[in-house]
């Protein structure tokens, strides 16, 4: 695990030379170092732990030849002594599952009535999610987002932060979207709310990356009162950010770089 996750500065490794020693540079290096703010969620009914267990079991005894884990999503279920409600937890391997994450995050949209609340630091939708927003948008749904627009520190940061910066162009006049503002810090929840009774949390970004390339997992709960016990955490998200000014500036050759889909793809 990345020492960002726990430290602020990096942590003086010297003494054990085996161990990765992160540093403090920008760009692709896998040496980059950045603080992140992200956001876990506990399970402690023990019958759903062992379930979560033996799901997640599938991805280290997944099948060598297809790399699927299998099933791709289970429901899960409390003792009865919490609220009724539905859970689910999803694995994908979008390379081998054929992009079921992303027919699922559309589909999801799509059952959106009325509003849609979103914290996520990256905004580079596949093009069947971006179709699904602006239907989204065209039949009167509500979308607010709570983002890292500024991505500096990031591994590849300066093409991230232009990523966003076209989405905020593209949006910006239809979407509420706000920035996290704690300073040096790079916020890294993944939490999706639609109408107020569905909640999603998970480690899905809203790029390309995590619907074509990278295999993620997270859990989708349908029930008004967890929404209800979600929403101070949304707020106190909400608190810590600024609206984000639409009129920004975004140099001439990343536009042209991010005009070819293969490229957009990548990140």
């Amino acid at each position: 695990i990345h020492d960002g996750f726990l430290f602020h500065q990096p942590i003086d490794l010297s003494r054990y030379p085996d161990l990765e020693q992160y540093g403090k540079t920008d760009g692709f290096s896998l040496n980059y170092y950045s603080n992140w703010s992200d956001f876990d969620i506990e399970f402690a009914d023990p019958a759903t732990v062992e379930t979560l267990a033996a799901h997640l079991s599938t991805v280290w005894l997944r099948d060598a030849d297809t790399n699927l884990a299998r099933p791709v999503s289970i429901p899960v279920r409390s003792d009865g002594a919490r609220p009724s409600g539905t859970a689910r937890h999803f694995i994908s391997v979008p390379y081998e599952d054929g992009h079921a994450l992303e027919d699922y995050f559309v589909e999801l949209v799509d059952a959106a009535q009325h509003h849609i609340q979103i914290v996520n630091p990256y905004l580079n939708l596949t093009p069947k999610l971006a179709q699904a927003v602006d239907r989204a948008l065209a039949r009167g749904v509500r979308i607010d987002i709570v983002g890292r627009i500024d991505l500096k520190g990031d591994i590849g940061g300066k093409f991230l932060t232009a990523l966003n910066k076209l989405f905020v162009e593209k949006y910006g006049d239809r979407i509420n979207i706000r920035e996290f503002k704690a300073p040096d810090v790079v916020l890294h929840s993944k939490i999706m709310m639609i109408d107020e009774r569905l909640v999603a949390i998970s480690s899905v970004n809203l790029n390309n990356r995590s619907f074509f390339h990278d295999s993620e997992n997270g859990m989708m709960v349908l029930d008004p009162a967890f929404y209800t016990r979600m929403k101070p955490i949304y707020d106190d998200y909400v608190a810590h950010s600024n609206p984000v000014a639409t009129n920004v500036t975004i140099p001439w050759a990343y536009r042209l770089l991010f005009d070819e889909d293969w490229v957009r793809q990548a990140f």
